[in-house]
């Protein structure tokens, strides 16, 4: 009650330069100090950010821009996300590895605890990432700020961006022996054979839920204020996807480069393909209906007054 009148005084204009009674007294009844704290407070967890759909638009019409007049650039900065995919991905194998070897039941957890930082890294540094990407030019799209064949081109540029990113980063991290030769019970081959073990729908689904997730923990902290509440929820949102087993198409390709260089019997070409196909035609799905579309019928009339 106290930030609603505060916020309400804040907002009304005063005429003259006499200080209101209902202002002279709150003053008197509550300590500076404290009159602070809640105001502080009340702009920390500020939400429902009125422009962030036309915030979105811009970045897909910017991006749309780049792809046209600075192609390499563009696929330069798709290279730059798909290699801090891999980086942290290397070293949240090695973190979950060390909790295993303790015998710790969720070791699992750390290893998806610490997968946020690459999400963060990346909205960070504003490069193109394949499965945040798909959630920018779908909402480009229905806004009529960037076209079709655009939004296929750059999906096109980018996911091979990335792919090509994870393939240097893995031959270089192998190069430096950062990883050595794992034991057949190493984190890694797990989450291989969880991967590649399913069936193709189950796949797709799980595609499905990933990019909706990844790209609810890109939109949802631009609704919020405050750098540390951006970064909680992206990181706590992207711990859902992680810890659930979902389907990241990229992240995919990370994992299965580090397990070639690790010569294992699972990453032959028809169980690459057998994953990675179902898993970005879902990613596809879930970040452009599952947000792009959702957000942007939720939010079209913000467009009207951005």
């Amino acid at each position: 009650m106290f930030v609603f009148e505060a916020k309400m005084r804040f907002n009304t204009p005063i005429r003259t330069n006499k200080v209101p009674q209902n202002a002279r007294k709150y003053s008197e009844s509550t300590p500076r100090s404290t009159s602070t704290r809640f105001l502080k407070l009340a702009n920390e967890v500020k939400m429902s950010h009125p422009q962030a759909l036309p915030y979105v638009v811009g970045e897909a019409a910017n991006k749309q821009k780049v792809l046209n007049t600075e192609p390499l650039r563009y696929f330069l900065s798709a290279m730059m996300a798909g290699a801090l995919i891999a980086v942290v991905l290397a070293v949240a194998i090695k973190l979950g590895q060390a909790f295993y070897t303790t015998g710790t039941p969720v070791y699992y957890a750390s290893v998806a605890g610490f997968f946020g930082v690459a999400l963060v890294t990346i909205i960070v540094c504003k490069v193109e990432l394949f499965t945040s990407n798909i959630m920018y030019f779908s909402v480009g799209v229905l806004a009529r700020q960037t076209t079709v064949i655009n939004a296929l081109k750059s999906w096109m540029m980018v996911y091979l961006g990335n792919l090509a990113g994870v393939v240097v980063f893995a031959w270089v991290f192998a190069q430096a022996g950062a990883l050595g030769a794992l034991p057949k019970d190493n984190v890694l081959f797990q989450v291989l054979e969880h991967k590649i073990h399913a069936d193709t729908m189950t796949i797709f689904w799980r595609g499905v839920l990933c990019n909706w997730i990844i790209c609810l923990a890109v939109w949802v902290p631009m609704r919020l204020v405050g750098d540390s509440a951006k970064v909680a929820m992206t990181m706590f949102l992207v711990f859902v996807f992680f810890f659930a087993g979902y389907e990241h198409s990229i992240a995919n390709m990370a994992f299965f480069a580090l397990g070639v260089l690790q010569g294992s019997d699972l990453m032959t070409w028809p169980n690459i393909v057998h994953n990675l196909i179902p898993a970005t035609l879902g990613n596809i799905v879930g970040g452009g209906v599952g947000v792009g579309l959702v957000v942007f019928l939720l939010d079209r009339h913000t467009l009207k007054t951005a």
